[in-house]
């Protein structure tokens, strides 16, 4: 491939998104000021206090249109970690799928309770299946909203409605790592009582944050036990202020942006997915997408190219500035086919030739073309 071709263009935004040059602003505004233990006995610390208690208002607002109880961590996968120590968890059943991201699915074979895996239809839950398996014995239903791999998005309104009339007492948890900021969550339609967020796939610094609903009452144990782990078990280490605070201000600007943003994102989606499919690919295969438009998140376009093995793709545009994956960034080293793919029904051939494009309002029109350019060179020289 020409050296004169090499660029920097960055489609791996689902793992760790491109920083937002304001966001930074912030956080090296609030990191410079406050940086006391807001734990500590002092005026400074007391402010600080206020300060996170005003970023969790600002997050809970701008992701459900409500005041929620709001739980900050590091992660994700720290989050997901410490929910599965929840007591209520431990006995009776759990409901979640194989599309799950690894730290989701890790931390509900932790709990010890029974996990039981609905049917999929087209890559979203079968709602019949979901009617038969939900009983007075669920615990929990944990499932994403944007596929972290494929970008399918799953109806949550529609199952939230036939999981309450089969397990009222149930939680309902939605990984909304991949949608928050990005689509609208329905908070109300779908009655949920947690989501999450991480700052790294919103273009912020770090920190993540779990929204639990007040007017529930196991959601509300749940908060209440979440605080016990930090203050009383230390079971967790205090929020880092100037992400958790950051984190909201990027939450706040990314839900004012939507509409806008997911706009470009179609249009970038749109041109990558005529551009890649207007020609054979060089061995006279053609590109398989995983997901349709209508039922997937613009932010991410994954397709399949087949009789190419994704992880030499990726090491060898990565070695040309273009970067990109073959599916979560937490089992980018395994020599086993993609779970998302073989969950889906792909064959094992398939599930190894699996490219994840994801997107951030940063990523331009012109990176679009040119990633059509040098992927197809690429594949002339696989």
């Amino acid at each position: 491939m020409d050296r004169e071709l090499k660029t920097r263009i960055y489609f791996d935004n689902a793992a760790s998104a491109v920083p937002d040059s304001h966001i930074l602003g912030i956080s090296y505004e609030y990191a410079s000021r406050w940086y006391a233990n807001q734990e500590a006995a002092h005026d400074l610390a007391y402010e600080l206090r206020q300060l996170l208690s005003d970023a969790a208002d600002r997050i809970s607002k701008a992701l459900t249109g409500n005041v929620e109880e709001v739980f900050f961590g590091s992660c994700g996968t720290d989050l997901f970690r410490l929910l599965s120590s929840f007591e209520y968890f431990k006995d009776g059943n759990i409901l979640t799928t194989e599309l799950e991201h690894p730290a989701l699915h890790a931390a509900m074979q932790r709990t010890g309770a029974e996990v039981r895996v609905l049917r999929l239809k087209n890559g979203r839950i079968d709602l019949e299946h979901l009617k038969q398996e939900a009983d007075r014995n669920t615990r929990l239903l944990a499932i994403h909203h944007v596929q972290s791999e494929t970008g399918i998005i799953q109806d949550l309104a529609a199952i939230g409605e036939a999981f309450r009339k089969s397990a009222p007492q149930a939680l309902f948890l939605a990984d909304t790592i991949q949608s928050a900021g990005k689509i609208p969550i329905p908070w109300e339609k779908s009655g949920l009582d947690i989501i999450s967020t991480s700052g790294h796939k919103l273009g912020s610094p770090g920190g993540a944050a779990l929204v639990m609903r007040k007017n529930s009452q196991q959601a509300a144990k749940l908060a209440a036990w979440l605080e016990s782990c930090r203050k009383e078990q230390y079971l967790a280490g205090r929020p880092e202020p100037s992400a958790a605070i950051t984190l909201s201000r990027c939450i706040e600007k990314r839900c004012l942006e939507m509409k806008a943003s997911f706009k470009k994102m179609q249009q970038i989606n749109d041109f990558l997915r005529k551009g890649l499919s207007r020609k054979p690919l060089p061995n006279h295969q053609k590109i398989k997408y995983t997901a349709s438009p209508e039922n997937s998140s613009p932010y991410i376009l994954h397709f399949i190219a087949p009789g190419y093995q994704s992880g030499v793709l990726v090491r060898m545009l990565s070695k040309h500035g273009v970067y990109f994956s073959a599916g979560s960034a937490c089992q980018a080293e395994t020599d086993r086919p993609s779970q998302a793919l073989t969950a889906l029904g792909f064959n094992r051939s398939d599930a190894f030739s699996g490219i994840r494009l994801s997107f951030s309002p940063q990523s331009t029109m012109r990176e679009a073309e040119r990633f059509i350019e040098i992927f197809l060179m690429a594949l002339k020289e696989y």
